[in-house]
């Protein structure tokens, strides 16, 4: 298992529009891998052939996700997978029935589901009462990766909102039904670097999610409001506090954690049999529907249903 933890995606020769090789080739990647003890190739079919891994984890553009996904499942091989699952919601839905058909191990590495704040937020929420509104937001700086700036596998709502979306579920467990979206380019050229979105959720709850990728900053506010106050948390500066009436106060956090590292743990631990897969396919797939719904809502003006609450109704 150790050794399957340590043959991590490092670098493919894949071809397409959005992908740039380093400067240098991989030999960088290489000579990485050599001083660490771990194996390096450049042929992703290596790994699937080869009977002493037990688990692969992708780390792609995720319109590569279509083709590794399934092979990596066809091989006996449990797969995490790096966010955002697919493209588009059909093209989730059908690596979801990949991973059902294999039955093997299959995870979503929504890494913000194991931050600090995310999770104290989660467990606090039943001492707001009813649920009322959940509000998302996230910056970023403008990102040097010429892919994110390709319909094809980028765009701010697919990479950086699908967090939201995600965490949408998680905190409230309810499920998306329609969506008001609308989307600009500030620096990029072919796809929104911002975006601003309410998705109506079930039992008449409303979420606020808007994300910007063009500014000198970076935050991750989360605010749940209940009927008996709200809190206000934000996961990238470590903070949360608790409204009440006029006053509030700043409640205690655990200390940071290393969410990429508490992420590859749950998933060594669902390979080995410990527990079930803690973030499912299918989590992917939902966030990617609401992307879909956003997406579809930005371009038309217009409220777009997300595709798959009738069938969950």
């Amino acid at each position: 298992m150790a050794r399957a933890m340590q043959s991590i995606w490092r670098r493919a020769k894949w071809k397409g529009p959005f992908w740039q090789r380093p400067a240098g080739g991989t030999a960088p990647a290489a000579r990485r891998s050599a001083e660490r003890g771990v194996p390096f190739t450049e042929d992703y079919r290596r790994m699937l052939e080869d009977p002493t891994l037990d688990a692969l984890i992708l780390v792609l553009p995720p319109n590569l996700h279509s083709r590794l996904v399934p092979a990596v499942l066809d091989a006996g091989k449990a797969v995490l997978v790096e966010k955002p699952l697919a493209p588009n919601a059909a093209a989730a839905r059908q690596l979801v029935e990949a991973g059902r058909r294999a039955g093997r191990p299959a995870m979503m590495a929504q890494t913000l589901r194991f931050n600090s704040v995310v999770r104290a937020l989660r467990e606090r929420r039943e001492q707001l009462g009813a649920l009322r509104l959940i509000s998302l937001s996230q910056r970023f700086e403008p990102s040097s990766r010429s892919w994110l700036d390709d319909p094809e596998a980028g765009g701010v709502l697919l990479n950086t909102g699908v967090h939201s979306f995600d965490l949408i579920r998680f905190l409230t467990g309810l499920e998306a039904e329609e969506a008001l979206c609308f989307s600009e380019r500030t620096v990029t050229k072919r796809t929104e670097d911002a975006f601003a979105a309410v998705l109506k959720l079930g039992g008449g709850i409303l979420a606020v999610v808007e994300n910007n990728r063009a500014t000198d900053s970076r935050s991750g506010r989360i605010e749940l409001v209940g009927e008996r106050g709200q809190l206000c948390g934000d996961h990238v500066h470590h903070l949360l506090a608790e409204i009440r009436g006029p006053a509030s106060r700043v409640l205690d956090l655990p200390p940071r954690v290393h969410t990429v590292r508490e992420c590859l743990a749950a998933f060594v631990g669902a390979v080995r049999g410990d527990h079930p897969v803690p973030i499912p396919l299918e989590d992917g797939w939902k966030a990617v529907e609401m992307v879909d719904a956003c997406r579809e809502s930005a371009e038309m003006r217009m409220p777009r249903p997300v595709a798959g609450h009738e069938e969950r109704r």
